[in-house]
């Protein structure tokens, strides 16, 4: 989409109107299929069948259940020969997604066979067979992202036409190059995340504690239609920070303190994420040389960024001026860059 008909940077979250072009997300779909159709060929892939949230929204656009354990509540399936794809949704949810799938053919959207275990992994199968017979697949190579055990010993006595493989590494390789719909969602999303920071910097401030900080900054991603935090959010202050707590929890933050942040959400199916750290106060001199040592590393990434070079590249790049900086073996040792899309660190 060109850049003059997005909407002004501050206002991710807007409406469907009649007046302007926005994203679209029916060309986000197909565009995210026709790709992933053509890893599955490069993979030698009859077919994919996935399990884990990510890979379900990539396929079908099934907005997850957000669940402690949501990787085997629902699943898609998508072949190399059908331009249809099917989607099982937990099984209560799925009447309201036959009703707003509007992209979906409704006989597609299928209850999830309950959790697969032990007693019930053959049913279970038995229902996602139903699914593949009806794309047409009944012989040939199935790849699956995740699995469990009661299902990979009943699965060729319910499924004997079909080799279960490694889909993971082609479900990756598919959503590592986002299209032009796609980035755009991430901008939003980018957005997003900053009028989070903007509230988070007005939250930081001597004797409100940690947790309240984030429930300010919550606050605001739901109000903007997030569907989830990126991953435990981080708001840790003062001695918080080395060695690092990863979550936000009760302490007071005091003036002077360092406070750092770890903040991002899920828009349209898309992950955001950002790190600042903030100072409390007027910072001492050390605090400003902390600051320093990590703003150069930082331009030293983006200095390094270009098409084709990898995150394991990138976190190369600033491994000599970290070595050379004062507080070398003394800072957090965290994944400076990975991926991100679909699911919240992609390859």
């Amino acid at each position: 989409m060109p850049r003059a008909q997005r909407p002004e940077k501050g206002d991710p979250m807007y409406f469907a109107t009649d007046w302007t072009r926005r994203i679209d997300f029916d060309a986000l779909r197909s565009k995210r299929q026709a790709r992933l159709r053509d890893q599955m060929e490069q993979h030698d892939l009859d077919g994919i069948l996935a399990f884990e949230f990510a890979n379900v929204r990539y396929i079908a656009g099934l907005r997850p259940l957000w669940t402690p354990n949501f990787d085997l509540m629902s699943a898609a399936l998508i072949t190399r020969t059908s331009q249809e794809v099917i989607c099982w949704p937990f099984q209560d949810d799925t009447p309201h997604r036959r009703s707003t799938m509007y992209w979906m053919n409704p006989d597609h959207v299928r209850p999830f066979p309950g959790i697969i275990d032990a007693p019930n992994a053959a049913s279970a199968l038995k229902t996602l067979r139903e699914g593949m017979e009806l794309l047409g697949l009944r012989r040939g190579r199935l790849g699956v992202d995740l699995v469990k055990v009661p299902l990979v010993e009943v699965f060729s006595e319910v499924m004997p036409g079909i080799k279960l493989v490694d889909g993971d590494v082609c479900m990756k390789q598919a959503r590592a190059v986002k299209s032009p719909e796609e980035v755009e969602v991430m901008r939003q999303n980018s957005d997003l995340v900053a009028i989070g920071f903007e509230t988070a910097l007005k939250a930081v401030r001597a004797g409100r504690r940690e947790c309240e900080v984030l429930a300010d900054v919550m606050h605001t991603f739901y109000t903007y239609g997030a569907e989830i935090p990126q991953c435990n959010l981080v708001v840790c202050s003062g001695p918080n920070t080395a060695p690092m707590q990863r979550f936000a929890g009760d302490r007071m933050i005091q003036q002077g303190d360092l406070v750092f942040m770890d903040l991002g959400a899920c828009w349209n199916g898309m992950f955001s994420e950002a790190t600042r750290t903030v100072i409390c106060g007027t910072p001492n001199p050390q605090q400003r040389q902390i600051y320093q040592t990590v703003y150069d590393l930082h331009w030293r990434l983006i200095h390094a960024m270009k098409p084709g070079v990898t995150a394991k590249e990138l976190q190369e790049a600033i491994e000599p001026a970290y070595r050379e900086s004062p507080f070398y073996g003394h800072m957090q040792r965290m994944l400076i860059v990975h991926g991100i899309g679909v699911g919240f660190a992609e390859p």
